[in-house]
């Protein structure tokens, strides 16, 4: 590798990221899918002015401020904790089902059969539910697939066999042989994941440590090229992005450099063998 200053490089290829822990000094989290990572460098100009014209005599630059923004092409629990700051909930939650098709519940796990199969009450009042209610029959909320959110069909006299419901005589009526809409709550596995975003709880700060390569203009080789930031704040905003087409949604993290604790270093770059 030269040592010559006045050797020029390029850089272009992203850098992996690796957030450690400023107590103990453990890594807490490896970001190796980002898209892009970049610094910035900014800091404020004043001046003293005099004579004809009060032109500029003397600059002073002051408040000088840097910023890391990565943009990440995954989103991880990991990530998500950082963001919140709170660590992730692992265990069996309930959730909001609402079913407009028929589902196979003949193996380990309910599959959607899809659009084609639209969810329909048989001419005896029975609708095949996709999952086990956690409402008791009169509680789940049933619609005309044509009157959505619209009339609640009744449920007098409704029952519940684990995920079969049979309607009374005045739903049955309303609905035999109809294509229908259900709403109604059910309970994950133990595996769920809770990510919890709450007011109070914000994310930490890191020492941060980036390698990338960087390429010689002279040999078009590439070398090994590293940042360090003793004192990174982690941001605690959060974009996501849900669109029916176009690429897939990123996620950006733009977070404040501060200066290391006991001295003046902002940002290390370090070209090595």
């Amino acid at each position: 590798m030269s040592s010559n200053p006045n050797t020029k490089f390029g850089a272009k290829e992203v850098m992996d990221v690796t957030l450690y822990d400023m107590l103990s000094g453990n890594p807490v989290i490896c970001f190796d899918t980002l898209k892009t990572s970049s610094i910035s460098v900014t800091s404020e100009k004043v001046y003293a002015r005099g004579g004809k014209g009060n032109p500029k005599i003397i600059t002073w630059e002051i408040n000088k401020e840097a910023t890391l923004t990565i943009e990440d092409a995954l989103i991880s629990p990991k990530s998500m904790e950082l963001i919140s700051g709170m660590a992730t909930k692992i265990g069996a939650r309930t959730v909001y089902v609402r079913q407009d098709t028929e589902w196979d519940t003949t193996g380990t796990k309910p599959t959607d059969k899809g659009d084609i199969y639209p969810l329909t009450c048989s001419s005896e009042g029975v609708i095949n539910l996709a999952f086990t209610p956690k409402e008791t029959a009169e509680n789940i909320k049933i619609y005309l697939r044509d009157d959505d959110c619209g009339t609640l069909v009744s449920m007098t006299d409704a029952s519940l066999s684990t995920n079969v419901l049979t309607l009374g005589d005045a739903g049955k009526g309303a609905t035999a042989g109809k294509k229908v809409i259900a709403y109604y709550t059910r309970e994950t596995s133990e595996n769920a994941q809770t990510y919890v975003i709450t007011s109070d709880k914000f994310s930490g700060t890191y020492k941060l440590v980036g390698d990338t390569v960087i390429r010689n203009a002279e040999t078009g080789l590439d070398e090994p090229f590293q940042v360090i930031i003793p004192n990174l704040k982690w941001t605690s905003n959060l974009e996501l992005g849900f669109s029916a087409e176009g690429d897939p949604s990123t996620t950006s993290f733009e977070c404040e450099i501060m200066r290391e604790s006991g001295g003046s270093t902002m940002i290390e770059m370090i070209k090595y063998d």
